[in-house]
């Protein structure tokens, strides 16, 4: 992951997942899910919606990703873990490391992380952990049928977290209606056009790049380099 290159790389699992992961018999390293077998040390960005306080102290986070919420544990015999969950914001983005820990309760199982590293993180570090753990998540739900909801909710985390497009600043119909608000007579000097274009938000090199683009469409020509005209 690389706004978090220097967090230790492990295996990566939405909560929604997460919250299904059940023990293995004799094998205390891995847990599975009913989409792989893991190994229990996770990487995990999340948002925190709330703390759990014991006493005077902050036992555990609940944190929650766009596919759903899980707990974290913090692990007492780490110092300082206590006073970092502390100083933690409430919403924020925070990164955790630690183990997946999973119990069985008749037939249902549960999960939550036992943390020993936990560490606010920006807004692109959470963004960047959702695509690539959206990416691994997608091709191991290729190997089985009725995975629809799962990945619905995938969809949804990785619309969330791709950065917004850059919307046009105007339309090709506005800059057109422009050209033709610039006329003088039956066309409209090109320096015109541009410092209207300007005016209107667009860069120097953006308006240069909009005309050049309708005239390769056919939307509009120069009949004279300075000139612009409206086919």
């Amino acid at each position: 992951m690389t706004p978090s290159a220097p967090f230790t790389p492990a295996s990566q699992l939405f909560a929604w997942e997460m919250a299904r992961a059940s023990p293995i018999h004799g094998d205390s390293r891995r847990c599975r899910t009913p989409y792989g077998i893991f190994s229990k040390e996770t990487a995990y960005i999340g948002t925190v919606i709330e703390t759990v306080s014991s006493g005077e102290k902050i036992v555990a986070l609940r944190m929650s990703d766009p596919t759903g919420i899980c707990t974290v544990h913090l692990d007492p015999r780490v110092n300082g873990l206590y006073e970092k969950a502390e100083a933690l914001d409430v919403p924020s983005f925070v990164y955790v490391f630690g183990t997946i820990q999973t119990r069985s309760q008749g037939a249902a199982s549960e999960a939550a992380i036992s943390a020993v590293v936990i560490s606010p993180v920006s807004r692109d570090a959470r963004n960047s952990w959702i695509l690539e753990t959206a990416q691994e998540t997608a091709e191991r739900l290729l190997r089985f049928e009725e995975t629809e909801e799962f990945r619905s909710l995938i969809q949804n985390a990785v619309s969330a977290a791709k950065p917004a497009e850059k919307k046009q600043a105007m339309t090709d119909e506005e800059v057109l209606s422009l050209i033709e608000s610039c006329y003088e007579g039956k066309s409209a000097p090109k320096e015109k056009v541009l410092n209207a274009l300007q005016e209107r938000g667009l860069t120097k090199q953006q308006a240069a790049e909009i005309i050049s683009r309708l005239m390769e469409e056919g939307e509009c020509y120069a009949p004279k380099p300075d000139i612009i005209k409206l086919a």
